[in-house]
């Protein structure tokens, strides 16, 4: 699971925040990640 690190920084989220396991990035990271799923979930 990844985290858009620009929605952090608007919200005031820290990454000690989120659960273990979760990658904080950007759009770069989002791309990387599903370019070779058939689904992808962008909230």
């Amino acid at each position: 699971m990844g985290a858009c690190s620009m929605s952090m920084e608007l919200m005031g989220i820290k990454k000690e925040e989120f659960i273990d396991g979760v990658e904080i990035g950007g759009v770069a990271l989002y791309l990387g990640s599903t370019e070779g799923s058939g689904l992808n979930l962008f909230i």
